[in-house]
């Protein structure tokens, strides 16, 4: 028999199919394209689905077990989401393209992965006042590059050309180039690593209900990417006059830091 404490794994079609049931949508993480389904076909599937339910010992005549119900229910109408992409060859064995959903619901928490290529989605049931440290724990492992955090303005950033020195006590933190004994500026260092190649990139978004309301999600992604002198959190932040675009050393402390900042600000 199945128990829902260990990854178990469901085809696509079975999730959104059980997913539905429960008046909910499918999250973007596992599945990007709708799926329609005439009457006689949905049947058909739901059929198949109670079968293989059944065959697991997760139906019987009482209906579906109380366990996945709830798991279900929770993946249906999340309260508290964090979710992201991968994409890389990644050194703690991760796969090269990957999805994560953690979050949880009326009916505790869940933790999702989804293999880009292939048609299950590995699920399993989680604490629900672990969560972050759960999906920290599913970003693929990378040090944080040497060096401290680069702040330039968005409008100096999409130019490529560096502005007036107006606003240089904003932007005026330096490193020194990995090789050089000169210093760049932030510009030009940030040109430096998005010209890097690159080994693994990810992007990470919060989304929650607060008190129940209507879904908020981060208006902006956390972006990371991997060179070979460690990860970098790329993020865009309020500025005076402008936004502002920040590099900054992407250690499992700062991403857990920046995602934390990003659900307070949903209220």
């Amino acid at each position: 028999m199945i128990t829902l404490d260990r990854p178990t794994k469901f085809t696509v079609p079975t999730l959104l199919n059980l997913i539905k049931r429960r008046g909910g949508e499918a999250h973007q993480t596992f599945s990007d394209v709708p799926t329609f389904y005439d009457e006689t076909a949905e049947r058909a599937l739901d059929q198949q689905v109670n079968a293989v339910l059944t065959e697991n010992g997760l139906m019987g005549a009482r209906g579906m077990d109380r366990d996945l119900l709830s798991l279900v229910e929770s993946i249906s109408h999340p309260q508290l989401e964090y979710y992201g992409w991968f994409d890389g060859e990644f050194e703690d064995g991760s796969p090269a393209n990957y999805s994560v959903l953690v979050g949880s619901g009326s009916g505790g928490g869940f933790g999702l992965i989804k293999i880009a290529g292939e048609d299950t989605v590995t699920v399993q049931r989680q604490r629900p006042d672990l969560l972050l440290q759960t999906f920290l724990d599913m970003i693929p492992q990378g040090r944080g590059a040497t060096g401290q955090p680069l702040v330039t303005s968005k409008a100096e950033f999409e130019s490529g050309r560096a502005a007036s020195a107006e606003d240089e006590t904003q932007r005026s933190i330096m490193r020194s180039a990995p090789g050089r004994g000169e210093q760049l500026s932030p510009l030009k260092e940030m040109q430096r690593i998005l010209k890097a190649p690159r080994t693994g990139a990810g992007s990470l978004y919060v989304a929650a209900r607060p008190n129940g309301g209507r879904r908020r999600r981060s208006p902006r992604p956390l972006n990371f990417i991997d060179v070979s002198e460690g990860r970098w959190l790329m993020e865009e932040r309020p500025g005076r006059d402008d936004s502002l675009v920040v590099f900054t050393p992407g250690t499992p402390q700062v991403i857990g830091e920046r995602i934390r900042n990003a659900q307070s600000a949903l209220g």
